[in-house]
């Protein structure tokens, strides 16, 4: 019961997130150019770092931990790409849709996602 509603409440989170960031990217693409992903940085920023706060507040029951932690490699992991893609950000056009083709390429195998999903979060949790 309590892993249950750990899952509802974070997949709450994520299902309120998801619109939001759909919004402000224009459907979710990255795949856009460099100065229209520069302007909607901060507030991207924002709203990933907002769910970060909601998400803290939440509390892991015991038996919710692996489940947590699956989560969390899978916020690693987006916290990875969001990294490299400001990193090709600042070094321009070219290496900014270069980091967004491998990002295409690859991240949607990385078996984070997969263990994420397996633990019981919806897919909305790509928003984060």
């Amino acid at each position: 019961m309590a892993v249950q509603a750990y899952l509802d409440a974070v997949n709450k989170l994520c299902d309120a997130l998801l619109p939001k960031v759909m919004a402000l990217t224009n459907g979710g693409s990255l795949d856009v150019p460099l100065q229209q992903y520069l302007a909607q940085l901060p507030a991207h920023t924002k709203l990933l770092s907002d769910f970060d706060r909601d998400l803290a507040e939440l509390p892991v029951p015991p038996q919710a931990t692996a489940k947590a932690a699956a989560l969390n490699a899978y916020t690693r992991f987006a916290n990875q790409l969001d990294a490299k893609r400001i990193a090709a950000a600042r070094q321009g056009q070219v290496a900014y849709a270069q980091e967004i083709h491998a990002e295409e390429v690859s991240a949607a195998t990385d078996p984070t996602i997969a263990a994420r999903n397996a633990a019981g979060f919806h897919d909305s949790c790509d928003a984060r």
